[in-house]
């Protein structure tokens, strides 16, 4: 595939006021969607809504900047961008269009929201078309998608998520792919796991035994998806066994492993070694096992705006730093649904980076 450095970009793009349990008051937020159209001010070299020009590259210092995050991700040398929460009824074609003019490729997500017994599940057979209607451009999907990742962490109890609703909604997904968009390209299909272990068994074994053989028919499709913090040691050379988790984890399952998240926080000692620890050996074992696993995603572009200071907030290759130049508006018509009656606003903020940007920087070769 190619696209082996990797970097997690989700709702850690958002400037304040944005807090996830607030998210859904306003339009501008809703579904914490960061790479809808209308967040454009925050990714793009330039965007324009109802209103007016906000941000363009051209012509400074009038009209002001937008803050750029694709131009400063592939600066990094990043080349798949790993997405999260995704609205299918926002478009998201300035978002893709823009990541592959800037030579990255994507890996679209189906959220939680769609695998919840009380959220999307119920009306899979609707929201699994208008899904991949939405990761597509011109009968196929989109030349950006490099893959798809179904639900964040479904082994963990607090997502609402069962081992059932992934395999009822991904078994729906390969049937409606197939009778209602035969001309698609079979993109790989992972689920993001978190790195416990349990009942006894190595990390993510336990999620992966109770999934995989009920996953009927997109054998010749599926990744690994694990999610994990442990050093590049732990992983490429002894997890305790005597042979390294991901030898260990490609003989079990014999299916590629791409590490959907990856990184340390900067509250940990040494924090900068681990990353480039972790990066630095994906990256050599994919050139040396390139059909046993396919990349890394870095956790994360930027820090959680919410919980800057925090371990949890402390993740970012950026971190907010602060007002910036322009706060965009809007107009009813820059939406394509309207679940709240709260427009909202959105701040083009201005970032800073941490001293591990230095650390994905040279682990990634960017410029």
């Amino acid at each position: 595939m190619g696209r082996v450095k990797g970097i997690c970009y989700g709702n850690d793009a958002f400037p304040a006021p944005y807090n996830p349990s607030i998210a859904n008051s306003t339009l501008v937020f809703f579904g914490s969607d960061n790479t809808a159209d209308y967040i454009g001010a925050l990714f793009r070299k330039d965007y324009s809504n109802s209103v007016q020009l906000w941000c363009q590259n051209e012509g400074l210092p009038s009209p002001p900047q937008c803050r750029w995050d694709n131009v400063m991700m592939y600066n990094m040398g990043v080349e798949v961008v790993r997405l999260y929460d995704w609205d299918p009824r926002n478009s998201h074609q300035l978002f893709l269009d823009g990541i592959q003019i800037d030579q990255m490729g994507a890996l679209v997500s189906v959220s939680n929201y769609f695998l919840q017994p009380g959220g999307g599940l119920p009306d899979m057979n609707q929201q699994i078309p208008a899904l991949i209607q939405s990761f597509s451009k011109g009968g196929d999907y989109h030349p950006a998608v490099q893959g798809i990742v179904i639900g964040n962490e479904f082994d963990l109890a607090g997502n609402g998520i069962s081992v059932a609703n992934c395999v009822a909604f991904t078994n729906a997904w390969a049937s409606i792919e197939q009778q209602q968009f035969p001309n698609h390209r079979k993109v790989p299909i992972g689920h993001p796991v978190s790195f416990a272990a349990q009942n006894g068994q190595p990390p993510c074994w336990y999620a992966w035994n109770q999934l995989l053989p009920q996953i009927t028919e997109l054998n010749s499709r599926l990744f690994l998806a694990p999610q994990t913090y442990n050093t590049a040691d732990y992983l490429f050379q002894n997890d305790g066994s005597g042979t390294g988790w991901v030898d260990r984890t490609y003989n079990q399952y014999k299916l590629p492993i791409w590490f959907t998240e990856i990184g340390q926080d900067r509250t940990k000692p040494d924090h900068i070694n681990i990353v480039m620890g972790q990066l630095s050996g994906c990256i050599n074992y994919n050139k040396q096992n390139p059909s046993k696993l396919i990349g890394c995603c870095m956790f994360s572009y930027s820090d959680k705006v919410w919980m800057q200071g925090t371990s949890e907030g402390s993740f970012g290759a950026w971190t907010h730093a602060g007002a910036g130049p322009v706060t965009v508006t809007y107009t009813a018509s820059d939406f394509t649904h309207w679940d709240v009656p709260t427009l909202g606003t959105l701040n083009i903020d201005q970032i800073e980076k941490t001293d591990l940007y230095a650390a994905v920087k040279k682990c990634y070769g960017g410029s």
